[in-house]
């Protein structure tokens, strides 16, 4: 009979276990498709903006500061893989919906900015950016307490020429946005 509990037990941990992970999170999608064909993954380090000779406000500072690291997913639209384009960017729709993104920012049909955590301390904040011009772009800023106030101090920061590998935001911003 012991040993009827003892596996017992032991199933109902492993299904507990295994039913806790998310496999269909953005996590797991960016680590999924950073090495597939029309994908393009990159991590950007954060040192890049906390360079001296950038010369940051303290407003600049705090918001760099509350960023921990920085992914970028892009997908290169081609109108030979249309099913393919489609079937990628209802998947990270999809993602997005789900109950723990909240939105920031609504971008029209081009995109949308959204979060995980609170008004006051978000953990993560996802840029989806999408147009059958170009493709696809997701951002996940992972950090810890990050407001709108400091990831608008990083956007407006990203757009200065002299930000270390001329790293705009704007520019993929409005690179989506223009079609």
């Amino acid at each position: 009979m012991k040993k009827y509990t003892s596996l017992l037990l032991l199933f109902v941990l492993f299904i507990g276990i295994t039913s806790c992970s998310d496999k269909n999170s953005l996590h797991n999608y960016f680590v999924d498709h950073a090495e597939k064909t029309g994908f393009f993954s990159t991590t950007l380090p954060v040192s890049l903006l906390r360079n001296e000779a950038l010369q940051l406000t303290t407003k600049q500072k705090e918001a760099v500061d509350a960023i921990e690291h920085i992914n970028l997913l892009f997908y290169k639209y081609d109108a030979a893989k249309e099913a393919e384009f489609s079937t990628e960017r209802s998947t990270i729709s999809s993602i997005l919906k789900s109950e723990k993104y909240q939105e920031l920012i609504n971008l029209g049909t081009n995109g949308i900015i959204k979060y995980i955590g609170t008004d006051d301390a978000m953990d993560e904040i996802v840029v989806f950016l999408a147009n059958k011009d170009n493709g696809f772009a997701v951002t996940r800023i992972i950090g810890d307490n990050m407001t709108l106030e400091k990831f608008m101090e990083l956007y407006k920061l990203t757009q200065q020429k002299d930000v270390p590998l001329n790293f705009n935001l704007g520019s993929i911003t409005n690179m989506f946005s223009n079609n």
